[in-house]
């Protein structure tokens, strides 16, 4: 170590030792990067709501005033223009609005049934006593899900157990647009095309999947759901 002296005068010590009592930051990886993301989810989809509002009601505001913007003028064109911009905007904020409700919801179960999930679909399977295995998610989570691919009616479900996991495979009925990957990669990778649409829930019901160790694709027209087994109570 080695003294110095600073501009008071007082003689001090510097060197390793003055700041080896400094903990080094953890890397995002190692930190809990997700607190970061429902933060800013939070954020954009809450605070941008407020200037928006006004930037809409404005516009509307001066639609409705009359003689404020003659109809056919150029203000006229721009005011509409606002007003179609903002609604736009509106509905991306909505998606992420929904991704940060994903993240904070609180499950109802942590663990039923899949007699729960299967009722009132055609069960196709090998697995003795199926009905009564349990899996540790949330089963309204995947009856959600089924819903939104395969629609309300009873559909053909095949089930096969694969280690730890049981795998549902299920037709898809919905009118889903075409993306690629999973539904949130989609999602945030285009907001303005996909906000709105079957592609913002289905990105939603993937985050509460995750959350539970579970997770689902849609390949060649079928959606495939992997669940993790549990054991009952």
């Amino acid at each position: 170590m080695r003294s110095s002296v600073h501009p008071s005068g007082v003689t001090g010590m510097t060197g390793v030792a003055a700041v080896s009592t400094i903990e080094r930051p953890l890397p995002l990886a190692a930190a809990d990067t997700w607190q970061l993301v429902d933060a800013l989810l939070y954020s954009v989809s809450h605070d941008l709501r407020s200037p928006l509002l006004s930037l809409t009601l404005s516009a509307d505001l001066l639609r409705d005033v009359a003689g404020a913007v003659p109809e056919g003028s150029p203000g006229e064109v721009a005011m509409d223009g606002l007003r179609y911009g903002a609604r736009d905007m509106e509905r991306m904020i909505e998606a992420l609005t929904v991704l940060s409700r994903a993240r904070r919801r609180t499950f109802d179960h942590d663990r039923g049934p899949l007699g729960l999930i299967l009722g009132g679909h055609l069960v196709m399977s090998d697995v003795d006593d199926l009905v009564r295995r349990v899996v540790a998610v949330d089963p309204m989570v995947v009856r959600e899900l089924l819903d939104e691919v395969t629609g309300q009616g009873p559909v053909e479900v095949r089930a096969v157990i694969e280690g730890d996991y049981v795998m549902l495979s299920a037709p898809v009925a919905a009118d889903i647009p075409s993306f690629e990957g999973r539904p949130l990669i989609a999602l945030v990778s285009s907001l303005q095309t996909y906000a709105g649409s079957a592609v913002e829930r289905l990105a939603a019901l993937q985050v509460l999947l995750d959350r539970q160790g579970a997770a689902f694709s849609i390949e060649a027209e079928r959606l495939v759901i992997w669940l993790p087994l549990g054991e009952p109570r």
